[in-house]
């Protein structure tokens, strides 16, 4: 499957995404996993505002996603302009990669290829 093929493919009716925060003094790491949509568009939102609020460097997984689609890249862009860090995605599967590209939202954000790990954790947040 090609990566526009990867990126534009629905996800399945029996797979259910999720949001989740872990926070800690110097960082944020926003958790994203299977398929994540607009029917999440509320639990991005909180996300982002945590992430904007806590003042510190953001992380983006998604090393887990299997599927994502516009609403996930504008809640990302609105982040990447509200803080003044650069985001940082941590290990990006292709179809991530490729919207990042396609967007140009990739431009904006930064792409590590190691998770630098997340010491100091203090509590982790599922928004959904």
């Amino acid at each position: 499957m090609s990566d526009a093929a990867a990126a534009s493919t629905g996800p399945r009716a029996d797979e259910q995404g999720l949001v989740s925060v872990l926070t800690s003094p110097a960082r944020v790491r926003i958790v994203l996993a299977g398929p994540v949509d607009a029917s999440l568009s509320d639990e991005l939102a909180t996300a982002a505002r945590e992430a904007a609020d806590a003042g510190v460097p953001v992380d983006v997984d998604t090393r887990t996603v299997t599927f994502m689609d516009s609403t996930v890249i504008a809640a990302i862009a609105h982040l990447a302009h509200r803080i003044s860090h650069r985001v940082r995605f941590i290990e990006p599967p292709d179809l991530v990669r490729f919207l990042l590209e396609v967007t140009h939202i990739g431009e904006v954000v930064d792409v590590v290829d190691h998770d630098p790990g997340f010491p100091g954790a203090l509590s982790p947040t599922s928004a959904r």
